[in-house]
């Protein structure tokens, strides 16, 4: 009897513990997109941007970004550096989770030339 006892106690502790732990959150999917100049990051984990100037060429670094809503309509847009070689800078957003954001990291180039970009890549908010 005694034994019993134990393996009951053992038994409640362990459904304890799994009802306790409930279900893990949803975990998106990070990405980074690369160019000569400009290095940039999708972070999942608080739905936020990252751009690194890297170079010093004096040319601005940005990411660019589109997003489909879940109504269907489609969100742009793009964040540039204000810092200069070396410096990286943050944009917070708020996109659905579990929803695919596409971005790419570009240099502003003079006005006749048309901007180095990468080619789109993918992240999961």
């Amino acid at each position: 009897m005694r034994t019993f006892a134990k393996l009951s106690v053992v038994a409640a502790a362990a459904t304890a513990t799994i009802l306790a732990t409930g279900t893990s959150a949803y975990a998106g999917t990070d990405a980074v997109s690369e160019v000569t100049g400009s290095s940039s990051r999708f972070i999942s984990y608080g739905d936020k941007f990252e751009n690194c100037d890297t170079s010093s060429d004096g040319l601005i670094s940005y990411v660019a970004f589109e997003y489909v809503r879940i109504d269907g309509s489609l969100q742009t847009g793009s964040h540039y550096n204000p810092g200069s070689s070396g410096d990286c800078t943050q944009w917070n957003h708020n996109f659905g989770e579990g929803r695919t954001v596409r971005f790419r990291s570009c240099v502003d180039q003079p006005a006749w030339a048309t901007d180095t970009c990468d080619r789109w890549r993918s992240g999961v908010a």
